[in-house]
């Protein structure tokens, strides 16, 4: 810790004159430190360099004032030491994600990066803060496509009198994923101070990647609607559902994304874990070693049994792995070492002089009970973590994972398609009729195919259906005519997920 305080009043410094302009020859000088010294100890305690610091903490208070007054953009820059309103918004835009006046706008979050002193908590929030400043863009974009739907939406009265309640509904449906969006990013921003709940990891990123999911299908949805409109209609609002497909592309590149920097965070949280699990057992087996130590000054005494099973304890216990470790275990232990407490404490009424040699055994189940509270609270994947299991699921289910996420969309564009051909009625022959009959069937052969995959051979086979299929959508859409928009818009679909394989 000796070498933590100077940096720690350094911290209070920055704290202090945060509103000044700080170099780190400055900071280096208030601790009597060369800024070699400085730096090089700064990154080390702090994870990362002593500029980066200042300008996380600059911007976490800006964000503070934003958020907390109506003051103008400019003197809130002014004010923690930026020349311009420009300069503040490219150093806001790349630490947030989003620029400050979306930040002002949306009441979006951050991780303030604090007066922060401990190493591993430092490490953990830079991979949060990214995941932040992902979900912070994906928000305000969303919130921005949906504002823009509303403003677009009645540009054409005539238009509008037929498609403006279905775009209010597709801007509402946006604001609902924009907010489910927020619930999460205030999920990962307590993970970025509080490591031990990464284990909610799971359960944040399927919201991220149902909201990604949901997005997508509103965009979809959008397009498939305006594909069934006059071809003025559909001019009229196509800037709108390249929009939202620009956003739905977004959503996934940002959920994939997240998913990895996930990844990245419980790598480092649980290294963490490894290595303060080793910790405690290793302190623990020294622990009894040296009562043992301590019981054997005297051979003579008559505690040889005691000595022998204080042995015996710490040997099983340094004989077991950190992944073999469990709480059950260790309490088995503390049962066996309340036995020999027991009776040396009988011992000692026979011979209170020596009262001292058996201290130890006191701090030993001490030290115990806290390895067992530590290993009882661990939550099932962390503890699957330290047992080696999690990565090797996760390769294994990555070709099942793919099958079946063309399975799963082929289900959504089968549903689509059988709708379109409903609504279709009169406007088919019965030939027709026949042939889209004929396609379904097909569609639903590649579904169940796709479900049934486990390896990478059956790729080819879904290709070449699924290029059947597009193919004989295309040739019904001609027929068709200008009724045949919807169906060669699912054609296109058909056409991405074929080259998605």
């Amino acid at each position: 810790m000796g070498k933590e305080i100077p940096i720690f009043r350094s911290l209070d410094l920055i704290e202090e004159r945060i509103q000044e302009k700080l170099t780190v020859e400055r900071l280096a000088e208030s601790i009597h430190f060369s800024k070699y010294h400085y730096q090089r100890l700064f990154r080390e305690i702090m994870g990362e360099s002593v500029m980066k610091y200042v300008n996380a903490r600059r911007m976490a208070l800006a964000a503070e004032e934003l958020a907390g007054n109506r003051e103008s953009i400019l003197a809130i820059a002014l004010r923690y030491g930026f020349d311009s309103h420009e300069g503040f918004t490219r150093s806001f835009k790349a630490y947030m994600g989003i620029t400050p006046t979306e930040y002002r706008k949306y009441h979006l979050s951050v991780r303030s990066p604090g007066k922060r002193k401990e190493r591993d908590i430092m490490t953990n929030s830079n991979a949060a803060e990214e995941m932040i400043r992902e979900l912070n863009g994906l928000i305000a974009k969303a919130r921005e496509t949906a504002a823009e739907t509303r403003r677009q939406k009645d540009i054409d009265p005539e238009t509008a009198a037929v498609y403006g309640p279905f775009w209010n509904f597709i801007a509402a449906r946006t604001e609902i994923m924009a907010d489910e969006l927020t619930e999460n990013l205030d999920a990962i921003t307590h993970i970025g101070g509080c490591p031990d709940k990464i284990s909610v990891r799971f359960v944040i990123i399927k919201a991220i990647e149902d909201a990604a999911f949901q997005l997508d299908l509103t965009a979809f949805q959008a397009k498939l609607m305006m594909s069934r409109a006059k071809k003025e209609h559909r001019m009229s609002y196509e800037p709108l559902c390249r929009q939202y497909g620009q956003l739905a592309g977004s959503a996934r590149m940002k959920s994939g994304k997240i998913v990895a920097l996930f990844n990245e965070l419980a790598d480092l949280i649980f290294r963490d874990i490894r290595k303060n699990a080793e910790e405690n057992l290793q302190k623990a087996v020294a622990m009894g070693r040296a009562a043992v130590e301590t019981l054997s000054q005297e051979p003579e005494f008559p505690y040889g049994y005691i000595v022998d099973e204080v042995r015996r304890i710490t040997e099983e216990l340094s004989a077991v792995s950190v992944k073999d470790m469990t709480a059950d275990f260790l309490e088995g232990l503390i049962l066996r070492l309340d036995i020999i407490i027991f009776a040396s404490e009988s011992e000692i009424f026979r011979t209170p002089s020596h009262k001292p040699l058996f201290e130890g055994l006191t701090e030993w189940k001490v030290q115990l009970e806290a390895a067992a509270e530590w290993f009882r609270d661990l939550s099932e994947d962390m503890a699957g973590e330290l047992a080696g299991q999690e990565k090797g699921i996760i390769v294994e289910q990555t070709v099942e994972k793919r099958y079946s996420d063309i399975a799963f969309q082929g289900n959504i564009l089968l549903f689509y398609l059988r709708g379109e051909i409903q609504k279709l009625g009169k406007l088919s022959d019965e030939e027709q009729k026949s042939d889209f009959d004929h396609v379904c069937g097909k569609f639903d052969g590649m579904i169940q195919l796709a479900y049934g995959a486990c390896g990478n051979s059956a790729a080819g086979e879904i290709k070449d259906i699924l290029q059947e299929i597009w193919e004989e959508l295309m040739k019904q859409a001609e027929k068709l005519g200008e009724y045949g928009g919807p169906v060669r818009f699912l054609a296109g679909e058909v056409d991405n997920l074929c080259k998605a394989l």
